[in-house]
């Protein structure tokens, strides 16, 4: 896997590199932050849709459906005890003239996303401080 670098730019405002690709990061207002860019929190949700949009393109394209005009409108709600994303919606939109009968098929593809099977299995992480 490609290295990814994530670098301070100032107090809850980080860049992140990988591949040659650039975005940033940042906290809302309310949130001690200077609103420069998403939060991490969205930034997952947003590669979770991102994900899920690509599944359903590869399962249109795979099965000769139409394959444009994939949209996914996602919102979260937040948790304490530990501070964490405690849900996600996700409402997608299939592009026009999707076969009816196969709704529930690509619903049960875009469950074996990347993304979405890293929420569900928690992955280990090995935080050396150097």
């Amino acid at each position: 896997m490609d290295l990814i670098r994530v670098e301070q730019l100032a107090g809850q405002h980080f860049r992140v590199t990988v591949r040659g690709h650039v975005f940033e990061t940042d906290m809302s207002l309310a949130d001690h932050g200077n609103d420069a860019a998403p939060s991490p929190s969205e930034l997952l949700v947003g590669a979770l849709g991102a994900c899920m949009g690509m599944l359903v393109n590869r399962y249109c394209v795979n099965h000769e459906y139409p394959a444009e005009g994939i949209g996914l409108d996602m919102t979260f709600q937040l948790a304490d005890k530990p501070k964490r994303i405690a849900a996600i919606t996700a409402d997608l939109t299939l592009p026009e003239g999707f076969p009816e009968d196969r709704r529930e098929a690509v619903q049960r593809a875009v469950h074996s996303c990347v993304v979405h099977n890293t929420l569900d299995v928690k992955p280990e992480i090995d935080l050396d401080v150097v």
